[in-house]
């Protein structure tokens, strides 16, 4: 499974090799944002990302690229009652998964490249397909099993400045998480990602 996810992101990334104007190699902090707590009262936690992105376009452009993703969830487990009281001590676990993540997004930016700008912003959107390589649980009474292949919507803002640029965007969850009914509440857990790197323009 993993090697076969590895081989299509290689397959759809290479023929835009051939028109990218530009390289962005870059990482940072991934967030979870859990929008369904629920009884097991996730949260999300901080995480981390590493990964190239391609730049095919000027001012208009698309952006295809392939990151390494680590994201963090915690749940807890509440000790309750026959009849549902609050009963001991919480026990919290750690849930984590280490992913592929493919964006496609489309962006804009406010000054035209080709001018050579100093610095220059940009906007961009589009979904996200995230592609489960490996997770583990911290609680081995449980079996649980990942979604093979999450999907995201989002947009984000960003700033070069000559070869550097830094970016941040959120991106909402369109899949949950978990495969079947381990949990009451299986999350959608939506990202916030921010990312810093450098830019590698080619020559045109």
């Amino acid at each position: 499974m993993n090697r076969n996810v590895i081989l299509i992101t290689i397959g759809l990334l290479f023929p835009a090799l051939a028109v990218a104007q530009e390289f962005r190699f870059g990482g940072g902090y991934s967030g979870s944002n859990v929008s369904d707590a629920g009884e097991e009262r996730w949260v999300g936690r901080a995480g981390y990302h590493a990964g190239v992105d391609l730049v095919l376009g000027g001012l208009w452009f698309v952006r295809p690229g392939a990151h390494l993703q680590v994201r963090n969830i915690n749940y807890t487990l509440a000790g309750i009652d026959s009849n549902g009281a609050p009963f001991g001590n919480d026990v919290e676990f750690r849930y984590t998964d280490r992913s592929l993540r493919v964006p496609l997004l489309v962006g804009r930016r406010l000054m035209d490249p080709d001018d050579d700008p100093g610095v220059n912003i940009y906007v961009f959107g589009g979904p996200t397909a995230l592609f489960n390589l490996s997770a583990d649980l911290d609680n081995d009474q449980l079996d649980v099993r990942t979604t093979g292949t999450q999907w995201f919507v989002g947009a984000g803002a960003g700033l070069e400045l000559g070869f550097l640029f830094l970016e941040g965007g959120y991106n909402v969850a369109m899949s949950d998480v978990f495969q079947g009914d381990t949990f009451r509440t299986d999350p959608r857990v939506n990202q916030v990602n921010v990312s810093a790197g450098v830019r590698l323009r080619l020559a045109n």
